[in-house]
Formats: C-alpha cells, structure tokens, sequence
C-alpha cells in the first residue's frame, strides 16, 4: 500500500479515524484530499487527533470532517483500496486488519462518487484550534485503547435551516453585551480570511440550541422588508450566547454566531423550495421552517446548491 500511495499520483482517502503518528503512516501530500471523523465528540475521546490533522493541513492537503464516517477507502490514479484499517500505530502493529486492492473501472468509479460526496466540510484553522483544546489522548485499558471508536452515540444533525425575519437590530441598551458575543466570535474567524462573522437572534431559547455543535451548517431563510424571501448559503456555527434583557419579565435573548463566507449569494425562496422539495421528496413543501436536516445525503445536497466560497452553484446535479 505505501508504493500505491507515494506514486506520483493525486490520492483521495476516506479514513474514519486518525490516530498519533498517522500523519507518518499516510504519506498524503499537497492538493491531496482526506476524510475523517473530526466531530468533536470523536476527538473528545481520542479517535482522532487533531494535531495529526494539522500536520496534513500544513503539508497543502485538503482535509474535511465527517462525523458518520466509518469507511476507510483510499483512490490513488487508477486504484482502489478498501479496508477495516484506520490510519494509526493500533491497526498497524496490534490488530488484525484486511484490505482489498483493485483497479476494477466500476468500483474505482464508485469509489471516486463516495469520496466526492463526502466533501462538504472543510476543516477550517478555527475549528482546528478548538480540537486540539478539547482533545483527550485515548485510555489505555490492558491490551485495549478506549476510544470513541465503536461506541454508541446518538446520530447528530449538520445542518439546519433556520427561517427568519429581517429585524431592526440590537436595542442600543443591549449593544455592550451583544458586542461581547461578537467579540468572541470575531476571534474564531481571525484565521479565516475569506469568512465573515454574521449572527442573528432568538427571543427564547430554540430546540437548536441543544443540538448544535461548532462547526455544524445553517442554511438562514430570511424574509426581507421588501417582502422578498431570500435563501442564504451555509454558515458554520461558532457559538450560542444568551442573556436577560429585561430583568422583570425574565425574557432572554439568544444570539447564534455564524462564519459565512465574504462573497455570499442567496438565492430566492421559490429556487431553494423547487430543489428542497426535490431533494427532502415532500412536493407538498411550503411556506419557510425552522427545521434540521436529519439524512447526510440530504444535507449534503443542499449544501453543494452553493460553492465553497457561497456563490450559488451552477451544477444542476446538486439537487
């Protein structure tokens, strides 16, 4: 496999989980592309480590999370190799594995369609920085490493889209603690320049606000004061904050800050619903809702209606 992958060839891998010294173990190289389950409960518990992670990102290798992976695939030219292995030193010297190896047209052709889809989340340096903050070296028990590997978890939803109503803004009496938010906000995105810090508001606390992780999308669908509907791209989740804003009535307000990409392009409300209906199969879809997307596929198509860099994206076969 190390031939396969150091020939001079582009090399696609999907690995579920990346373990110390896996940066040493696959020799990815720049414009390369890795997969790998980089949520923040599988770095919690050891199953991939972040620092490892950087170490791809830095070498110019395009690397995105995916928090349902458990494939372990990697295309390099012509060929395919399909596995039990994940990318560390505990699959390498202590467990038995098995691999399968072919350049058979159809399944290469597969192959290069799984990994495509898989595509969506870049790990970008903000989010880096948090694992490597959150992650915990996986415990070790007897000849067994505890890790999240293999263990049961509720499946989490990515996206959400959210439906929203272009308001006046932030009282002037609630600018200082708003501001706080925004601050922190602005502080995750240092490192992301072609991102902005984009927020909007809740006057209680939402069912999202449980189930929202860094790094997680939203699709806002914002209605104007014009009484134009327009769809925005995704924007990934930074933070929630809240605070009372009337100390008599106990009344809160929410705030979700959001990273959207600089140049960002809606698209009108009856484009978004034609391919949401299409996408979600409920025809009978219609005014604007709050609501998650549970399927990946599903999410996954919605996202790519857009470019990386949120221009509405031409490729009909989005949706």
């Amino acid at each position: 496999m190390g031939k396969l992958i150091t020939s001079p060839r582009r090399v696609d891998a999907a690995i579920a989980y990346l373990g110390t010294g896996g940066a040493n173990l696959l020799r990815l190289r720049k414009d390369d592309r890795l997969i790998t389950d980089m949520s923040m409960a599988t770095v919690r518990s050891g199953g991939t480590n972040p620092f490892e992670v950087e170490k791809f990102i830095r070498r110019g290798v395009r690397v995105f999370s995916r928090r349902s992976l458990h494939a372990k695939v990697i295309i390099s030219g012509n060929s395919v190799i399909s596995g039990s292995a994940n990318i560390s030193h505990h699959s390498k010297d202590v467990l038995d594995e098995a691999a399968i190896w072919t350049n058979d047209p159809a399944v290469l052709r597969r192959a290069a369609m799984f990994i495509e889809r898989l595509c969506t989340e870049p790990v970008r340096l903000e989010y880096l920085e948090q694992c490597k903050i959150s992650y915990r070296p996986p415990r070790l028990s007897g000849n067994q490493r505890i890790t999240g590997e293999g263990q049961h978890r509720v499946k989490p939803t990515k996206l959400w889209i959210v439906n929203l109503v272009l308001g006046s803004g932030i009282p002037e009496c609630e600018i200082d603690r708003y501001e706080e938010g925004m601050d922190k906000a602005k502080k995750l995105i240092e490192s992301m320049p072609k991102s902005k810090a984009i927020d909007f508001t809740w006057s209680r606390k939402p069912r999202m606000a449980n189930e929202l992780e860094r790094g997680d999308w939203v699709i806002q669908v914002v209605k104007q004061e014009d009484g134009r509907i327009l769809v925005f791209p995704p924007a990934c989740f930074l933070l929630a904050d809240h605070y009372i804003r009337d100390k008599s009535s106990g009344k809160e307000r929410w705030i979700f800050h959001l990273a959207a990409p600089v140049r960002q392009q809606a698209m009108p409300w009856t484009t978004f619903r034609a391919r949401l209906r299409l996408i979600l199969r409920q025809p009978n879809l219609g005014r604007p809702r709050t609501m998650p997307i549970r399927s990946e596929q599903s999410a996954d198509r919605l996202m790519k209606l857009w470019t990386a860099g949120g221009r509405v994206s031409h490729n009909r076969r989005a949706a």
